[in-house]
Parts: C-alpha cells; sequence; structure tokens
C-alpha cells in the first residue's frame, strides 16, 4: 500500500498492511525557496518512507505575509529568526489588520510549492497544508511564540481583537481556496492555545472557537485528511477536538519527557474518551538523542515507544508519529521510523 491507500484504509476502517508513519521539521535554509524547498521536501519524504507530507512552511510566514521586519535564521538546526517589527505592535495594529488575499508572495510561494509536490507523487501521498488557527495566527503577527502581547488585547482591547480575528479567518479561507484548487488533501491545524494553562475557557470560547470553527467548516467537501496540532505538552484541551467532523486525526505530545504524569495526555487516555483516530508515540525532543550517537540505541528505543503506542491504542490502527516538529535540519536517524513500522507494524493479517 502506499500512503494515500494506507491513511485513507485507515480513515474508511478497512484493513491495512501496516501503521503508517510520518515526520516533519522545519528547513530554514531552503523554506522560502520554493524550487530548494521543494527538492528537500521530497528528498527527505522519500528517504524516510513517510506516507503523509505535512508541508514545513517557514514558522514566520504569517507574519511574513503581513509585512513583519524579520531577520530570518541562517542557521540549519535554529528554525527561529530574529523579529525586529511585528505587524501587530498597537491597538490599532490589530484594529486595522488587513485581510490579505492569495496572491500574497508568502502564499502564493506556498501554493506552488503544493504544485510541485502534487505533479511529483501524483496522489501517492497525502499532502497536508499547514495552518495556524486564526488565534494562533495573531500571535505569530504579535509575538511568535509569546502570547502575552494577544492575552493584553484580550484585558484591554477585545473589539480590536475581534477585528484582527475576523481579518486573520477570511485570509486563511481566501488561501485555503487557492489550497484546495491545487489538490490539497488536508490541513494540518496547529493551537498554539491547546494549554489550559494559557488562557481561561471563557477566553478560548470567545477568541478561539468561533474563528477556528469556520477554517474547519470550509475544509468540508474539500478535504479528506485533517490533522489538528493540539500544541503544548500538558494540560491540554485535546477534548475540543474528539467531536469534531473535520477532523480526522489528533497531534500531540502523547509522551513529552519531564512533563509529569498527571499532567500528561496519553494515547490511552485519548482512546478511553474518544474514537478520533491518533497521529503520535514520538517523543520528538528525546527519543533520537544517544550520548554517543549509537543507532542501536535509538532505535531499541523508538522501538519501544511504538510498542507502547500500540499496547495503549489497542491496534496497529494509528500514524506512528511526533508530537511536534523533529529536530530542524532533519537527521538520518529519522529514517528510523520507517524501520521500526517495516519489523513490528505489519498486521497479523495484512489486508
Amino acid at each position: 500500500m502506499n500512503g494515500t491507500e494506507r491513511i485513507k484504509a485507515l480513515i474508511e476502517n478497512r484493513p491495512i498492511d501496516r501503521t503508517p508513519i510520518g515526520g516533519w521539521y522545519h528547513m530554514p535554509l531552503v523554506d522560502r525557496n520554493v524550487g530548494d524547498y521543494t527538492r528537500e521536501t521530497i528528498m527527505s519524504t522519500d528517504f524516510n518512507h513517510w506516507d503523509f507530507i505535512k508541508l514545513m512552511t517557514n514558522g514566520h510566514y504569517y507574519t511574513a505575509a503581513y509585512g513583519g521586519d524579520i531577520e530570518f535564521s541562517t542557521e540549519l538546526t535554529r528554525w527561529y529568526g530574529t523579529i525586529h517589527k511585528y505587524p501587530i505592535v498597537t491597538e490599532k495594529d490589530a484594529e486595522e489588520l488587513p485581510v490579505l488575499g492569495a496572491e500574497n508572495p508568502v502564499f502564493a510561494r506556498e501554493i506552488e510549492a503544493v504544485k510541485i509536490l502534487k505533479d511529483y507523487y501524483r496522489d501517492r501521498i497525502p499532502i497536508l497544508a499547514t495552518i495556524f488557527n486564526p488565534l494562533t495566527a495573531v500571535q505569530e503577527c504579535a509575538g511568535s511564540l509569546n502570547p502575552e502581547p494577544v492575552k493584553r488585547l484580550m484585558k484591554e482591547a477585545p473589539e480590536a481583537l475581534h477585528k484582527a480575528l475576523e481579518a486573520m479567518t477570511q485570509t486563511n479561507l481566501n488561501y485555503l481556496d487557492e489550497l484546495f484548487e491545487e489538490g490539497i488533501d488536508g490541513i494540518f491545524l496547529a493551537n498554539q492555545y491547546s494549554m489550559k494553562r494559557i488562557i481561561t475557557e471563557e477566553q478560548y470560547e470567545e477568541f478561539c472557537v468561533p474563528y477556528e470553527n469556520r477554517i474547519l467548516e470550509h475544509c468540508k467537501g474539500n478535504t479528506w485528511f485533517n490533522m489538528a496540532h493540539v500544541h503544548g505538552n500538558a494540560g491540554l484541551r485535546i477534548e475540543r477536538y474528539y467531536d469534531c467532523e473535520q477532523i480526522q486525526f489528533l497531534n500531540w505530545e502523547s509522551c513529552p519527557g519531564e512533563t509529569p504524569k498527571e499532567e500528561i495526555t496519553t494515547i490511552q487516555k485519548v482512546k478511553s474518551e474518544t474514537n478520533q483516530m491518533i497521529a503520535a508515540g514520538i517523543d520528538q525532543d528525546r527519543d533520537f538523542v544517544s550520548g554517543t550517537n549509537d543507532r542501536e540505541e535509538v532505535k531499541r528505543r523508538i522501538t519501544e515507544r511504538y510498542q507502547e503506542a500500540v499496547r495503549e491504542n489497542g491496534s496497529n490502527r494509528f500514524i506512528f508519529a511526533p508530537g511536534c516538529t523533529l529536530k530542524p535540519g532533519g537527521s538520518y536517524l529519522n529514517r528510523l521510523i520507517y524501520e521500526v513500522a517495516e519489523e513490528c507494524g505489519y498486521s497479523k493479517t495484512r489486508g
């Protein structure tokens, strides 16, 4: 089976030959050059035998699209750059945030990458576009990974924030329409407000839910493979996606190191609460680390992770994947995900 066949079989509750796998990582030296970026994506996907592509768009792409002053990374292993000026600094900036069209050079670059990859793979492997939900995208334009500027707007200028969220939602919808035209298979919907400690439930309901729901509703009838990335390592709002018709897979950090056990959302917990399919099982920050660069040590650890995920999930019917991005720049050790799946992941009766 190829990646598309495997994942469609999971979604449609048909037999699979083995557990599908996936991974992704930032490519800071090439991710703003369509030719180099797509070549790197193809080489990485084919070498690692991943069953789908999660487009690893430049991490500052919303900030760049909105004209932020960015000094991009020139280091292979550092995805983030230095932002000298954010598009949203003042309340007025939020209130007047414009709606962007898909002809914006940043979005046009990503659409061109999708065209190239779709042409190369001919639907053998599904491709997911990275979409930040509107609240996360506004945060990127105001503080990158820092939620404090947006939290200030929630408290001091909620109407201005709502206007920014409305503009960002429409910008995403415009971008999605062009992605649909190119045959994108689904979206990787990133939500950086998934940890309960960041904002209250009331704030989440007001500033996150209605705008994110519009993104998901827009996908209806246009995509078949959408993944919610429930970002964070503790106290997650993962249950928010349990009954979401437009989400096929949940992706989160199911085994983060150095997180108190009582705060970890395990695969077993999720599977006891929902029938949603999962893409999880690997600690992207620690599982590939070896003090002596011992390949077999890492492979044993990945094997243990896979076996643990099968036990918690109850079968091999899930996507074996990291809970967030792998180390920037890539590593030959990422291929061990495939080796473990080949050795341990086949169904007892191959379908």
